[in-house]
């Protein structure tokens, strides 16, 4: 809701400020006074592009979900500064905010009724269908997200056949080392020994060298029949024969562990292993790693091949997925469209109904649905609008400002909104007793949303909860405009010029006139 709008230097405002409160709002007074600067105000906030002289400022208060938003926009230095509750902001955030909670008759880029958006949704909303299109946005996205992610996986098919194979390759040719960690270091380490091999074996053979014939085996031999012999003569000597036979039995043991030790691989078997050890390094430069790393690396592409192989599966779930919400969309697009089509003809009678209750008794109002499949249905929904009886077109196409208007209000009384809308032609072509229920439906809509109306009509000024004045008065040579609220007399008075002249004639006829709109809703 608007609350309040200062003008500071505006054209012919130079501090002046309008308050403006809940339900029906109307400025009136003389042509030339000034009741279109609320519009264009409005249009300077928003960032209108217009040559400004210095100092000129406009500030509007709002009242959005129970907090106050105060916009500024400001001339300075020949540039535009923006504020939002004080603090420096920028000319799109404050058009937008502004936008978001004012409707300016008048200007189509803003109002709403020429919006695709709003008509489907206000012919939506009468129909009760809101939900059920809801939940076919959300099928249709989903069904559109699904049907990219297919067109994402065949785009990438080619490619990611080629990756599987390099994966495939690459894992092949580790595999087929076919060792493991712990093999590896055990081949290098015989290897390592066998590049000794000649000169271990020639220690070895020295060392056996002591066991062979007249060598250390035989000459304990001869020591342990000395020492049997010795014993029948002296006791004390047992103990020595039961050492040398356990010093024999450990010279078996070494001879046959040193024999072990004799190394015997074929020239063939060394290059086998050497043929090995080259595989293993040469996967080693290859990756840049050590081979317990390589060996991680290949578990890492066994699982990349396998979630590869997994999105053939994935495919076929998505097509799957992709009819059963298409079966689904098609079900849902049904309802939508036998519900659209059942509620036609009611639409049009409530709309042409409040049509001829604004003065357009020859208007005729229609919805087309156009086939177009989408988010929102199988068909889009259009208004068409005639003001002379025939030849109904795209309300863009036809309806005037003050027909707009009009038929603007005929809409929101059937879809009501919470925003302020501002009117400045709803009048044009309006007399009698169309006008009277012109007023009334003002006064009837501004029980569910605030209307700002700038008029020349005696029955919409009397159908107003605030009544404000626009008037211009001189100092000297200067012009300048200025701006109050009237009350009581002033306001029967003010009514009374609209109907022609102040007289007491009139301004019983304005009394009259105002218990004709307000009480006799």
């Amino acid at each position: 809701m608007l609350i309040r709008i200062s003008l500071e230097d505006f054209f012919l405002i130079k501090d002046q400020e309008i308050e403006f409160e809940r339900g029906l709002n109307v400025l009136t007074g003389e042509s030339g006074t000034g009741k279109s600067l609320t519009v264009l105000s409005l249009l300077f906030l928003m960032g209108h592009k217009q040559e400004y002289p210095e100092g000129t400022a406009v500030e509007a208060e709002f009242l959005k979900d129970g907090e106050h938003v105060v916009v500024r926009r400001e001339i300075k230095k020949g540039r535009s500064r923006y504020y939002l509750n004080g603090v420096g902001s920028v000319q799109k955030v404050i058009k937008d905010m502004v936008s978001q909670m004012v409707l300016l008759q008048g200007q189509n880029d803003r109002l709403k009724v020429l919006k695709k958006d709003f008509q489907r949704d206000t012919y939506d909303r009468f129909a009760q269908l809101i939900e059920v299109r809801r939940e076919y946005e959300k099928l249709h996205s989903k069904l559109e997200e699904l049907k990219e992610k297919l067109t994402d996986w065949n785009e990438r098919q080619r490619e990611r056949a080629i990756r599987l194979q390099i994966l495939r390759e690459e894992l092949r040719d580790i595999k087929s080392v076919g060792l493991s960690a712990e093999e590896y270091e055990n081949i290098k380490e015989k290897l390592r020994l066998l590049s000794s091999m000649e000169k271990i074996n020639t220690l070895v053979e020295r060392a056996l060298s002591n066991f062979t014939e007249g060598g250390l085996t035989d000459r304990l031999f001869d020591l342990k029949k000395t020492l049997v012999q010795l014993c029948t003569y002296d006791k004390s000597v047992e103990p020595l024969l039961k050492s040398v036979e356990g010093l024999n039995e450990e010279l078996i043991y070494l001879e046959r562990t040193l024999r072990t030790k004799l190394l015997d691989l074929d020239p063939q078997e060394i290059n086998r292993l050497n043929e090995k050890v080259y595989a293993v390094q040469k996967l080693e430069r290859r990756y840049g790693m050590s081979y317990s790393d390589v060996l991680r690396y290949a578990k890492s592409l066994q699982s990349q091949i396998e979630s590869l192989e997994k999105e053939e599966e994935s495919r076929s779930n998505l097509e799957e997925r992709i009819l059963e919400l298409t079966e689904k969309l098609k079900h849902l697009g049904q309802v939508l469209s036998e519900r659209r089509l059942s509620c036609k003809n009611a639409f049009e009678d409530k709309v042409m109904a409040t049509l001829r209750d604004t003065g357009l008794e020859k208007a005729v109002f229609k919805v087309n649905f156009i086939p177009k499949g989408g988010r929102y249905g199988d068909e889009d929904v259009e208004f068409l609008f005639s003001s002379y009886g025939r030849d109904e077109k795209p309300l863009e196409e036809v309806a005037s400002g003050g027909e707009m208007s009009r038929l603007a209000l005929s809409l929101f009384l059937l879809s009501p909104s919470t925003e302020t809308y501002v009117l400045d032609e709803i009048d044009t072509g309006i007399s009698g007793e169309a006008s009277i229920k012109l007023a009334r439906l003002l006064r009837k809509l501004s029980e569910s949303m605030q209307i700002i109306v700038i008029t020349h009509s005696p029955a919409i000024a009397s159908a107003s909860h605030r009544h404000i004045l626009t008037k211009k008065e001189f100092i000297g040579n200067m012009a300048f405009v200025r701006i109050e609220e009237l009350k009581g007399e002033d306001r029967i008075k003010e009514i009374a010029r609209l109907m022609g002249m102040v007289s007491e004639k009139t301004v019983e006829s304005a009394k009259e006139l105002i218990r004709e709109v307000v009480y006799n809703l």
